[in-house]
């Protein structure tokens, strides 16, 4: 693809460029940085793992992205791109120190590289606790707030994260304590029970098709991620498993990734006595913030409160989008109304021929 020529001042790095590891050696990030995880939301996507990288003197900006081919029935040209975000929260993040106005103009480098490089537009996940300030990014696309994500500040002591357990969640917890319940880190003789699980979950939940992910998924995730990749495990009075979750480390972040319960123990909320366990589990590894998430779509329901009810800090998640080409974008727009209407109720799809 024509989109790895560099620019004097911004490029694109594959994930076998040893300039991506470099940089990450030197600049805070998250699990969803590594380039083993980007390479993985690329295969699993069907698009192309990339980083757009940008650098000024001693600092630097990167973002991890998958660049897409477009669908075909907008029947564009075959050197036309856009590019998404890999699932969680990816990036963009910058060395320490970086001025505002270098930040900003590194921003503008890398839009004006994606456009060269035939991407027509960009969507990018800010990551709530490594991204550079959302204000950074209002020069180079609309900066949109989704809503607060949840995180333990696992600085603090057990018997603080006790104090801002929800009562419910108190009651819960100790009820299955006493029913007999437990929890296991990290017993993959449960991966194959967690992956059934999380199926009837999605089901049950009514998830869109995008979160039903397929077995070779999980089997490519835990090969790509060996290093980061966790598995909680509740199993139930009689030992059969109750709840299960994979959750992923890097550095000071631990990360909720993914989850499920079984149907029979769902009563009981046997996750409760996970995520009670795990925080206490992260700390002992040495995190400093275990990220549970926001809510489905950003929004504040059931799955947000029961996040919430463990813990009262929280951090607002952002996304950026870019249309790297005015023109293009208009065209494939207008291409996609005449496939098929495009629904003006549904506030704020991007890109809006994807809708």
């Amino acid at each position: 693809m024509r989109y790895y020529v560099n620019s004097p001042l911004a490029r694109v790095l594959s994930p076998d460029d040893a300039r991506w590891q470099e940089f990450l050696d030197r600049a805070p990030h998250d699990v969803y940085h590594l380039r083993e995880y980007v390479r993985f939301s690329g295969m699993h996507e069907g698009a192309e793992p990339v980083a757009f990288w940008a650098e000024q003197g001693n600092h630097a900006v990167l973002v991890p992205m998958l660049v897409r081919t477009l669908p075909q029935e907008l029947r564009a040209p075959t050197d036309w791109f856009d590019a998404t975000s890999p699932y969680g929260y990816p990036g963009p993040i910058a060395t320490q120190g970086i001025a505002p106005e270098t930040l900003r103009c590194l921003l503008l480098a890398i839009r004006d590289m994606a456009r060269e490089r035939g991407i027509v537009s960009a969507f990018v996940r800010l990551n709530p606790f490594r991204s550079a300030p959302p204000a950074a990014f209002e020069s180079v696309g609309t900066v949109v707030n989704h809503g607060p994500v949840v995180y333990v500040d696992l600085s603090k002591s057990p018997d603080d994260w006790w104090a801002e357990t929800r009562d419910g969640h108190r009651y819960d917890i100790g009820r299955l304590r006493r029913l007999g319940y437990s929890v296991e880190i990290d017993d993959w003789s449960a991966y194959p029970a967690f992956r059934t699980m999380y199926a009837a979950t999605m089901a049950r939940v009514s998830a869109s098709q995008y979160y039903h992910f397929s077995d070779e998924y999980f089997d490519e995730l835990r090969a790509s991620m060996a290093k980061h990749l966790h598995l909680g495990t509740v199993r139930g009075p009689a030992g059969d498993i109750a709840a299960s979750a994979l959750f992923m480390r890097e550095g000071e972040i631990v990360s909720y990734h993914l989850s499920g319960t079984a149907d029979d123990h769902l009563r009981f909320a046997p996750s409760k006595l996970m995520l009670h366990v795990v925080r206490q589990w992260a700390k002992e590894q040495g995190a400093q913030l275990l990220n549970l998430g926001g809510g489905f779509g950003g929004k504040a329901g059931p799955l947000y409160q029961f996040k919430a009810g463990f813990s009262r800090s929280q951090a607002d998640f952002h996304s950026v989008r870019i249309v790297c080409d005015t023109e293009r974008y208009d065209d494939l727009t207008r291409a996609r109304h005449e496939v098929r209407p495009i629904d003006t109720t549904t506030d704020g799809f991007f890109p809006s021929y994807r809708q």
